[in-house]
C-alpha cells in the first residue's frame, strides 16, 4: 500500500484534476484534498471534455494509474487526447525513477512536466510558478485563437455579403491564423525543452554520484534530438587530458578520433566547422567495412574561459544532423551552458574536499590536543591527540569525511553512541584551569579574542589527570555572528617527568655532597672526643660526681652522630621494600611506643575508630615497606605529643578506602582513585601559613632540639610509596595526612606443620 501512495506536498491549486489508483485517491480524500479525484483515467477524460469552466488547468497524473503493460502506450493516447480538448489543460506525471528515454517520450505526446517522488516542496513550488506561466502563455495564445476565429466568422459574413471582393483578404487571415498555430507549437516544443532542461540540471545538482544520472541524460538527449549516440569527455585538472566521463552508444576509443581535430578546429574557430556560437561540427574518419564517416555535433564547456571539457553528439547521417541543428541549436546552447556550470561546481567541490582533506591530516598528525567548541560548550572537533588524552585509546581509523565528529557529543546526537564513548571537555567538566576560578567556557570566551594561555589539567575517563599547558582563541563560525572557541592543549607529562626529575636530581646531588663533607668533617672529631671521654672515664673512680659530666659528653657525641646517620639516609636514594603488611597494625604498635611520650606530657592519645572500613577485615594486607612507613607514623604521634599543650589531645584517624587523588611520578599524572587516609591530629597551637610550605625541608624545625629531618624524611618515605602528605588546620586543631595507595596483597597460603600421628 505504501509504495502506491504519493505525499502531495501543500499548496495544492485549488479546483486541480487528481487521477491514480484507488488507495491514492481515498488517501486524499481522507486528507480533505481539494479538486476532482478520479482513479480511471477514462472517467477523467470524459470530465475534462464536458468540463464548462474549471478552477485549475493542472492535471496531476499518478504513475499506478497507467500500470500494465500498456500502461506507458495508453498514457501516450491519454495524453494525445488532453491535448486536442478546447481548453489547454498542463498534464504532470508524479512517477516512481522512470526512466529518460520514457519521459521523453511522454513530453513529445503534451505531458508537461514529470516530478519523481518523494516530492521535494521546493520543486513543488517551482514546478508550480513555471505551471502559472505556461497557463498565461496558453491563454493568451487561445485569446488570439478566439479572435481569429470572430475574424474568420465576420470574413465569413463579409463574403456572404461581398462576394468575391474579400476573398484576399479572408485568405490572408487564415494565412495569419497559421502562422499563430506555427508559433503555438514551437512554443510547446520550446516548453518542453526547458521542462527536460530544468530536469537535468535539478538532477545534476542534487546527485552524488554522476554516473547513472549522466547516462540517463546522454541517452535523453540523444533521443530527443534523434542523435545515435553521445559522450561526455571531461579533463581531470586544469592542463591535464581528457578523459570519457560517460558514453551512449558510443565506442570505446573512438571518441579521441573526434578529439584531434575537434581541438584544432576550436581553438581556431575555423567558419566552416562553426555552427552556431561556440558549437562545432566535426567529421570521423571511415568506420571500418562501411566506408562511411560519423558526424558529430560538439559542444566545448568552457567556465571563467577555462576549457574543462566537451559534449559529443553522433549521428549517422548529415542529413540527421542538419536536421538536429536546424531545430536544437538553441536548445543545445542551453545544454552547453549548464553542463558547463554543473562540471565546474562539481571540480571545485572535489577541490575543496581535498584541501579539507589535506588540512584535517595535517591537523591530526599534530602532537598537541586541538578542539574547537561552540558557545554552548560542545565539541565541533578534535583531533587525534584530544582523542587519546580525552579517552586514553588510539582512535580507530575512520572516513575522512568524518574526521569532524570523533569525540564529543556536538552534532552527532542521533548517532547511536552511547554518551559514555562521547566524552565532552566542558560539559563534563574535564577541563580544570589553575588560574581560572569560574565557569571554564564562559571565562575564556569573556577575554578579549578568547586569548588565554595557562596551565590546567584534562581528567581522563579513567580518573587520571593530565596536565596540559593550554592556548585558546576565539574564531568565526560558519552561522552569522557565531564564535568559536578553538582550545589548543600540549602535554606536559614528559616535562613534568624531566623537571621532577631534574630538581630531585639537583637535590640529591647537593645533599649527597653536603651530607659527606658533614659526615666526613664532624665523625674525625667526634671520635676523638669520644675516645678522651672514655679515657678520662677510665681514670675517674665510680663514685666521682665528675663521672655525671663525662656521660653527658657521651650521650651528646652519640646524637650527634645518629643526626649525621639520620641526615645520610635521607639523601641515600630509597626504593620500597614492599610487603604484605596490616596498616591497622601498624597504627597500633606505634600507638604503643608513644604512649609513654604522651603519659610523660600528660597527653591523652586517642584512637577514632572508622564508622566504615568499606568491608576491609581487620586482617587485610596492603603492599607497602612496614618499617618505613611504621616510623612516618610513629615521627608524625611524637610531632603531634610534643606539639600538644598538658592536657591536651592527639587523635589517630584510619580510613582504609577512602578517595584519594595521587601523582604517578613515572607518568607525569593525577589519578583519582581509592586509597588508604591515616591523619594525626593535635590540639596546640598550629603551624603558623607562612610555615606549613617550609616544615617539610631537610633541617627545618621549630623545635629547640630538633634536627628539621623528621618531616623530610616521611615525605621522602611517603613519596617513594606514590603517595602523598600535608598538614592543615582544621576546627582548633593541626592535622597531618598521609594518603597511599590501596594496593592489596595476594592472600597468603595457610602454611604450619603437622604434627605426625603414630
Amino acid at each position: 500500500m505504501d509504495d502506491l501512495l504519493i505525499h502531495i506536498p501543500d499548496p495544492m491549486p485549488e479546483g486541480a484534476v487528481l487521477i491514480g489508483p484507488r488507495p491514492w485517491i481515498e488517501m486524499l480524500q481522507a486528507h480533505g484534498t481539494d479538486g476532482h479525484l478520479f482513479d480511471r483515467p477514462e472517467a477523467a477524460l470524459n470530465w475534462l471534455r464536458g468540463d464548462s469552466e474549471p478552477v485549475s488547468r493542472l492535471v496531476f497524473v499518478h504513475q499506478d494509474g497507467f500500470a500494465g503493460r500498456d500502461g506507458g502506450w495508453a498514457l501516450d493516447d491519454w495524453l494525445d487526447a488532453v491535448r486536442g480538448l478546447r481548453r489547454p489543460y498542463l498534464p504532470i506525471l508524479l512517477h516512481g525513477n522512470l526512466s529518460g528515454g520514457q519521459l521523453v517520450r511522454f513530453f513529445r505526446h503534451g505531458l508537461f512536466d514529470a516530478i519523481p517522488v518523494p516530492i521535494d516542496r521546493l520543486e513543488w513550488v517551482n514546478m508550480l510558478l513555471r505551471a502559472e506561466k505556461r497557463l498565461e502563455l496558453r491563454e493568451q495564445s487561445r485569446l488570439v485563437m478566439d479572435v481569429s476565429g470572430r475574424n474568420q466568422e465576420m470574413l465569413r459574413a463579409m463574403r456572404r455579403r461581398l462576394g468575391g471582393e474579400s476573398v484576399s483578404v479572408a485568405g490572408e487571415l487564415l494565412r495569419a491564423q497559421d502562422s499563430l498555430e506555427a508559433a503555438n507549437r514551437q512554443l510547446t516544443d520550446a516548453m518542453a525543452e526547458l521542462s527536460l532542461l530544468y530536469r537535468f540540471g535539478r538532477e545534476l545538482s542534487s546527485a552524488r554520484n554522476w554516473d547513472k544520472v549522466l547516462r540517463e541524460m546522454l541517452q535523453s538527449l540523444s533521443n530527443f534530438v534523434g542523435a545515435a549516440g553521445a559522450a561526455l569527455i571531461l579533463r581531470s585538472n586544469p592542463g591535464g587530458g581528457y578523459r570519457p566521463r560517460q558514453t551512449w552508444h558510443w565506442e570505446e576509443g573512438s571518441w579521441d578520433q573526434v578529439l584531434v581535430s575537434l581541438q584544432h578546429q576550436v581553438d581556431h574557430a575555423l567558419a566552416e566547422s562553426l555552427m552556431a556560437p561556440g558549437i562545432f561540427s566535426v567529421e570521423t574518419a571511415e568506420q571500418p567495412g562501411t566506408g562511411s564517416a560519423r558526424r558529430v555535433i560538439a559542444l566545448p564547456l568552457e567556465h571563467h574561459e577555462s576549457r574543462v571539457g566537451f559534449f559529443l553528439l553522433l549521428f549517422d547521417h548529415a542529413e540527421t544532423r542538419r536536421t538536429a541543428a536546424a531545430r536544437y541549436l538553441p536548445f543545445l546552447q542551453a545544454v552547453q551552458l549548464v553542463l558547463a556550470e554543473e562540471v565546474a561546481s562539481a571540480q571545485m567541490l572535489d577541490r575543496i574536499r581535498d584541501i579539507g582533506s589535506f588540512n584535517a591530516q595535517v591537523l591530526e598528525t599534530v602532537s598537541s590536543a586541538i578542539w574547537v567548541i561552540d558557545s554552548s560548550g560542545q565539541t565541533v572537533y578534535c583531533n587525534r591527540a584530544g582523542w587519546e588524552m580525552m579517552t586514553g585509546v588510539a582512535p580507530q581509523p575512520m572516513d575522512p569525511d568524518e574526521f569532524l565528529f570523533r569525540i564529543g557529543r556536538g552534532r552527532r546526537e542521533d548517532s547511536g553512541v552511547p554518551q559514555e564513548e562521547r566524552p565532552e571537555l566542558i560539559l563534563d567538566g574535564r577541563l580544570q584551569v589553575d588560574d581560572l576560578p569560574g565557569l571554564v567556557l564562559a571565562e575564556l570566551r569573556s577575554r578579549e579574542g578568547g586569548a588565554f594561555r595557562g596551565e590546567g589539567h584534562i581528567h581522563r575517563t579513567d580518573g587520571e589527570g593530565i596536565p596540559v599547558l593550554l592556548q585558546t582563541s576565539l574564531m568565526p563560525g560558519r552561522a552569522h555572528d557565531e564564535e568559536l572557541l578553538v582550545v589548543v592543549a600540549e602535554d606536559l607529562r614528559e616535562s613534568r617527568k624531566l623537571e621532577s626529575e631534574r630538581l630531585r636530581s639537583g637535590r640529591l646531588e647537593g645533599l649527597v655532597e653536603m651530607s659527606a663533607t658533614l659526615a666526613h668533617e664532624i665523625r674525625n672529631p667526634l671520635m676523638g672526643l669520644s675516645a678522651q671521654a672514655e679515657l678520662l672515664s677510665d681514670q675517674l673512680s665510680g663514685n666521682d660526681p665528675r663521672t655525671r659530666y663525662i656521660e653527658v659528653i657521651t650521650a651528646e657525641v652519640g646524637r650527634i652522630n645518629d643526626t649525621i646517620t639520620r641526615m645520610l639516609n635521607y639523601v641515600r636514594p630509597y626504593e620500597p621494600d614492599r610487603g604484605p603488611a596490616n596498616v591497622e597494625r601498624l597504627v597500633c604498635d606505634s600507638m604503643d611506643l608513644a604512649t609513654a611520650r604522651a603519659e610523660s606530657q600528660s597527653v591523652d592519645l586517642r584512637w577514632l575508630e572508622t564508622a566504615d572500613l568499606a568491608g576491609s577485615g581487620p586482617g587485610e594486607e596492603i603492599l607497602l615497606d612496614e618499617t618505613q612507613i611504621k616510623q612516618v607514623i610513629l615521627n608524625l604521634l611524637i610531632n603531634a605529643i610534643d606539639a600538644s599543650p598538658s592536657e591536651g589531645t592527639v587523635e589517630v584517624f584510619l580510613d582504609l578506602d577512602s578517595p584519594v587523588v595521587l601523582q604517578d611520578q613515572q607518568k607525569g599524572t593525577r589519578r583519582r582513585s581509592r586509597g588508604i587516609a591515616l591523619e594525626v591530629r593535635d590540639s596546640g597551637a598550629g603551624i603558623p601559613a607562612e610555615d606549613q610550605k617550609k616544615i617539610f625541608r631537610p633541617f627545618y624545625t621549630t623545635k629547640s632540639s630538633g634536627t628539621g629531618l623528621g618531616l623530610s624524611l616521611c615525605q621522602k618515605i611517603v613519596s617513594a610509596h606514590g603517595g602523598r602528605i600535608g598538614v592543615h588546620r582544621e576546627n582548633e586543631q593541626t592535622v597531618f595526612r598521609v594518603e597511599l595507595p590501596r594496593l592489596q596483597a595476594e592472600p597468603r597460603a595457610a602454611t604450619g606443620n603437622q604434627e605426625e600421628i603414630q
